[in-house]
């Protein structure tokens, strides 16, 4: 992998880095989670990507031979970028209209966030399901295909090794915390920020997605209209 590619590869997951970990981690550092909570938790989800992985390599490397006339056309690339567009704009208006909602009642947080004994199957379960969003985003496979033109098995594991740890920053990060034994004040800390500026995050949250919208679906509308190469198919090509 080139330094362009490797640059391209960690860029897909920090630009799809997916949040939701850290919040599910939280609510479970909230209700009295300790570390081998949150370890049943991300133990489920892997249990899920890896198998998941091993089977993509060969499945895109079938399809690859199929889907090479629709990954050298401008259109067919232009098209999607296009649909991935509006789905982006479409989460934009959501999270706006979920800033200007009112806050919670005072109070609410504390009855929420009351400590909880917590079983393990029940964690492990929610790991296996919350699998369920990384193998919905296309950065994912975008990133199993990228990784897979490696030829070097260490190599390549590492590489997806390192791409999940960036992915999933904010569950990983609160996983060693935990391990720390510091998670209590920190969490609850947390918690409070993002409660006091749930608001004006939102809608900087709705301006960014508005944005990247926007370039999305002008990319893949002016590909769609002229000879300009999509981004998306620039990215499927870096090695």
């Amino acid at each position: 992998m080139t330094f362009a590619g490797a640059l391209a590869f960690l860029g897909l997951a920090v630009l799809t880095m997916d949040v939701l970990g850290g919040v599910i981690a939280t609510g479970i550092l909230l209700r009295g989670g300790r570390f081998r909570h949150l370890l049943a938790f991300c133990a489920g989800y892997t249990a899920v990507i890896i198998p998941v992985t091993l089977l993509l390599h060969p499945l895109l490397t079938v399809l690859g031979t199929w889907l090479r006339p629709i990954l050298h056309s401008n259109d067919a690339i232009g098209s999607v970028e296009v649909v991935a567009g509006l789905a982006l704009a479409g989460f934009a208006l959501h999270q706006w209209r979920a800033a200007r909602r009112p806050p919670l009642p005072h109070g609410r947080l504390q009855r929420r966030s009351s400590p909880a004994r917590l079983a393990m199957w029940p964690l492990l379960a929610a790991g296996l399901a919350f699998s369920a969003t990384a193998l919905a985003d296309p950065a994912f496979t975008i990133a199993v295909g990228m990784a897979a033109q490696e030829e070097s098995l260490p190599l390549r594991i590492a590489l997806l090794v390192l791409w999940h740890l960036v992915y999933q920053a904010p569950l990983v990060a609160l996983t060693i915390i935990s391990a720390a034994g510091k998670q209590d004040r920190l969490v609850r800390r947390i918690a409070d920020w993002f409660v006091e500026r749930r608001r004006p995050l939102q809608g900087a949250l709705a301006a960014v997605l508005a944005v990247i919208a926007l370039l999305v679906l002008g990319d893949g509308t002016i590909a769609l209209i002229g000879e300009h190469v999509p981004w998306l198919r620039q990215l499927l090509s870096l090695r």
